[in-house]
């Protein structure tokens, strides 16, 4: 079986995801090769599997997202009137700048017609999708969970020296954002709440490149206030950012909205308990890891509830590792590989999602 990915394997050093998946198909046996547009053209594959289409809505200019949306649907009607068989994975349900909402209703109206399958990285996540996308309900779909970083993001730093480099001390609370810092991942929130914490030995420690020029001022404006706020605000590599997560002892996701969270897992893979907000698949994250890994808050993130979360990060008995086994990446490539097969089969599928066994 041969599989055009978008992307394969070029985002490796940005966000391994993809890297990981395609790199686990071929030891499967399956062909995998990057969707340039001369390979889709020609049907140079079975599957055409594509993640984040709707990145190109995120740029400034409504001309060049409308030219993209037409080439990625040409693309798609002229390989699949070839036989190519289009695969969607779910990662958002909209592009999250929101700059051409009209625009990209029209694409997903035409974009969803051409997809034979979908994969879900979690129940509730089909849920939102069908909810969102009603055109959904039926359709042939898998849930196939996002996997871990384990084997990517690793550092010979002990706890210790990581946080020698950051100029932490041994005894300090820590609270750590990682991930490129987009407005609905809601950075300031967590700005606002540390301010409120009582400790004066607790640091917060943020890293990661803000999408926008007033995202970043905003952010340097509330750090300015607390001497124990410390900025990175540029793309880590691999080794420092996990460097950077090793010498925290919580990591704060504090979206307004999520669907899925590799910066969770991410966190997890590493050892560091994370506190997220009830959205999207991180209650679900919570149940399959466990609320001593998971803390979820409702609503707005405050002092309080960041300040419980710490004294829950650092008292809280558990494990080296958290228990990742049903995010394991050998049994996401077969499920993704059965999924393939089955579309190439033209097998009949449950009105209900199949979801990848919990081994890994």
């Amino acid at each position: 079986m041969r599989v055009l990915a978008s992307p394969a394997l070029i985002n490796r050093w940005w966000n391994p995801y993809n890297w990981l998946l395609n790199t686990h198909l071929e030891r499967e046996g399956v062909e995998v090769f990057g969707a340039a547009p001369w390979r889709v053209l020609r049907a140079q594959g079975d599957i055409w599997h594509m993640h984040w289409p709707e990145h190109g809505f995120n740029g400034k200019s409504a001309a060049r997202a409308a030219w993209r949306a037409r080439t990625l649907l040409h693309m798609a009607r002229e390989g699949k009137r070839l036989g190519l068989k289009l695969v969607w994975t779910v990662h958002n349900l909209r592009a999250h700048d929101g700059r051409h909402a009209e625009l990209e209703e029209v694409f997903w109206r035409e974009f969803l017609h051409e997809v034979d399958g979908f994969v879900h990285l979690s129940r509730s996540g089909q849920t939102a999708a069908e909810s969102r996308f009603p055109q959904l309900v039926g359709r042939a779909s898998w849930v196939i969970p996002h996997g871990h970083y384990r084997s990517e993001y690793v550092t010979t730093r002990s706890r210790a020296a990581a946080r020698d480099v950051l100029g932490l001390s041994e005894s300090a609370p820590v609270v750590l954002f990682s991930g490129r810092i987009r407005p609905y991942k809601n950075v300031p929130a967590l700005l606002r709440a540390f301010h409120g914490i009582q400790d004066r030995q607790a640091r917060c420690v943020i890293t990661g490149a803000p999408a926008t020029t007033a995202l970043r001022d905003e952010i340097e404006t509330l750090a300015a206030r607390d001497a124990r706020v410390q900025l990175q605000l540029r793309h880590l590599r691999q080794k420092d950012l996990a460097s950077a997560l090793s010498a925290s002892d919580l990591v704060v996701l504090p979206y307004r909205e999520i669907l899925n969270s590799g910066s969770a897992l991410l966190a997890l893979s590493l050892g560091r308990p994370v506190l997220v907000p009830r959205l999207g698949a991180l209650a679900e994250l919570a149940e399959e890891v466990g609320t001593d890994w998971v803390r979820c808050f409702d609503g707005e993130l405050t002092s309080e509830i960041l300040n419980d979360a710490i004294v829950w990060a650092r008292d809280t008995p558990r494990s080296t590792l958290a228990p990742l086994d049903a995010f394991g990446w050998p049994a996401i490539a077969r499920a993704h590989h059965e999924a393939y097969r089955a579309l190439c089969a033209d097998a009949p599928h449950a009105t209900a999602p199949r979801e990848l066994s919990r081994t890994s």
